[in-house]
């Protein structure tokens, strides 16, 4: 992987208005699965720390309805996905940016391009989302996006039973 993820950072430029979003493809969602790896205890994030989950993001029969890889300069930079729920009334969300991007300042602007994109496509209204209840850094740049903590709940994942925040964020529609 390039190290221009940094450069592209470093130069000042509203990070934010250079994403660029595309499908999700066999081979991107390969260099992600395989290849992205976080800092403890990020690493709980690592696609390869769960199989279900591994299974499903490489296999495109099993992809979300929207499911996008997103570029900046050229560079595979994150993933944004929104599936429908409730009977089409809801999309549950599912994001992440690349390793060497994270935690620092730039997850609200990443979030909130993927809310302005499933909003220029006509995906719209109630948006959810979950994440581990230790990662802090991402649910306060939920929140500050507006979504809302709506309750708290185990998971089986990742080879155990973990806490996790499911939040939400109501759109008009």
């Amino acid at each position: 992987m390039p190290n221009t993820h940094r450069s592209v950072a470093d130069r000042g430029e509203d990070w934010a208005s250079s994403l660029v979003f595309s499908a999700m493809t066999i081979r991107a969602s390969h260099e992600i699965a395989d290849t992205w790896k976080y800092p403890h205890p990020y690493d709980f994030y690592d696609v390869t720390a769960d199989p279900d989950d591994y299974h499903e993001f490489v296999s495109p029969k099993l992809w979300p309805e929207v499911f996008q890889q997103i570029h900046c300069h050229g560079d595979l930079v994150g993933f944004f996905s929104a599936q429908p729920i409730a009977e089409g009334t809801a999309f549950e969300l599912s994001l992440g940016m690349h390793p060497s991007l994270t935690g620092n300042g730039r997850g609200l602007r990443f979030v909130n391009s993927g809310l302005a994109w499933l909003d220029d496509h006509e995906y719209q209204g109630r948006m959810v989302l979950s994440v581990a209840s230790f990662n802090m850094r991402a649910i306060k740049v939920y929140q500050a996006a507006g979504f809302v903590k709506i309750r708290d709940y185990a998971q089986v994942t990742n080879g155990g039973t973990f806490d996790f925040v499911e939040m939400d964020l109501v759109r008009s529609t």
